[in-house]
């Protein structure tokens, strides 16, 4: 590798480890997510993220090399005016103790898909909650991780992400969890959750998910962990060969259908995610990570070996106000994928399903962004990602809404 290119990774990695301190240092609080109303009564809210993009390559990158992914490549979107993500939401509180939320959501040229279709149940324990949901949603892995990406200051998901989980991590199942948000040093929220595992990195078929979340604070600092262990059985990817691709999709192919034109996993999955976030004074900071293991068996319909990977990638985030009005975000990633296959017919299931050349992923993107409106927000965003020697850059005009409480009202 040219030595530029060498002291370009460098500057990166230096970038991201100031990055990362900051965030270990940060001294804010961010609040827990919560879709429901506080009191009861109903909301009705919208979002839709337009983005006029230009770059010198398919953007986003279909894939990268060595990073087994669900096979489900965005639509390259280089040129034009494009819906970057839409969504519509219900949320109500019949009372104190029980709640649904309902949301929609659609990308660009594709169907409709449920994000959300939950029930939840509150009980106060003295200071503290128990609280149980069920039904369909992202499973929570924290602020930092969950929003990545989603209605985001930037119009990519982090690498990690994409990478690890097929960006958005949608599953049905049941959580149960105990909260205390008033708590300034220690334990403020561990959920413990029952997923059907059916979404990305999970299959149509195979045990349900069993996943653990705890969030912690220490004064104005947030930290949260989560961890999950899946046994996917015939979790099929596209192969690299295979012309078109099938599109955004929070699922997975599925291998006992067919293996026509299909690289296929059965084997076990361990997911660990943790992240840091907090503020100094108009100084917003994060620092994030995600990583995949798996164990297993790799196969197709002509071979098959023995399969052992790991993916993982971080990312760190960066947002201040430079005048009033005006907020300038920086986010530095690297994503590495590392995998080994052994058997007879090891070389043709790693060229099928784009193993070979595993090499680190790295990107930097800027974005200056300004309100227009309250909910209405304009911004220009700036990336450039490197994969081996390949070079992606990327220029976009993007505009944000969000009306959480488009409508609303108490019972």
């Amino acid at each position: 590798m040219p030595t530029r290119s060498k002291r370009a990774e460098w500057r990166e990695r230096l970038a991201a480890a100031v990055l990362s301190l900051c965030a270990v240092q940060a001294l804010a609080h961010q609040g827990a997510d919560d879709d429901l109303p506080e009191t009861p009564g109903w909301r009705l809210g919208a979002a839709a993220a337009v983005i006029a993009p230009s770059a010198d390559g398919r953007w986003p990158a279909a894939t990268w090399p060595g990073v087994l992914d669900p096979g489900s490549a965005p639509r390259d979107q280089r040129r034009g005016l494009r819906l970057e993500h839409g969504a519509l939401e219900a949320a109500a509180r019949l009372n104190r103790w029980l709640g649904a939320h309902l949301a929609l959501g659609r990308h660009d040229r594709e169907g409709s898909h449920v994000e959300a279709a939950r029930l939840e149940a509150r009980w106060p324990l003295g200071p503290d909650q128990l609280v149980l949901s069920m039904g369909r949603g992202t499973v929570s892995m924290g602020r930092a991780i969950d929003t990545a990406g989603h209605f985001d200051v930037f119009g990519q998901s982090p690498l990690a992400k994409r990478a690890v989980l097929g960006e958005q991590w949608i599953d049905e199942g049941a959580s149960l969890g105990w909260r205390r948000d008033d708590v300034e040093r220690g334990l403020r929220r561990v959920d413990l959750g029952v997923w059907r595992g059916r979404s990305f990195p999970g299959a149509a078929h195979g045990p349900a998910m069993p996943s653990l979340h705890i969030h912690g604070a220490w004064d104005h600092l947030d930290a949260h962990l989560f961890a999950a262990h899946l046994e996917p059985q015939g979790r099929g990817t596209l192969m690299r060969s295979a012309s078109g691709s099938p599109g955004h999709s929070h699922s997975s192919l599925d291998c006992r259908a067919s293996l026509q034109q299909r690289v296929c996993f059965d084997g076990r999955v361990e997911l660990l995610g943790a992240s840091l976030q907090g503020e100094v004074g108009e100084l917003v900071l994060s620092l994030a990570g995600l990583a995949r293991r798996e164990r297993g068996a790799l196969y197709s319909l002509s071979s098959a070996a023995d399969y052992r990977a790991t993916t993982h990638g971080v990312w760190a985030d960066a947002s201040w106000q430079v005048r009033p009005g005006w907020r300038l975000a920086g986010r530095v990633e690297r994503l590495v994928a590392r995998n080994t296959l052994a058997g007879t017919g090891a070389a043709l299931l790693a060229r099928d399903a784009g193993l070979l050349g595993a090499s680190p992923v790295s990107r930097l993107s800027l974005a200056l962004s300004h309100p227009l409106r309250e909910g209405l927000e304009l911004s220009l965003e700036a990336g450039s990602e490197r994969a081996a020697s390949a070079r992606l850059n990327h220029l976009a005009l993007r505009l944000l809404w969000r009306e959480p409480r488009l409508l609303g009202g108490n019972w």
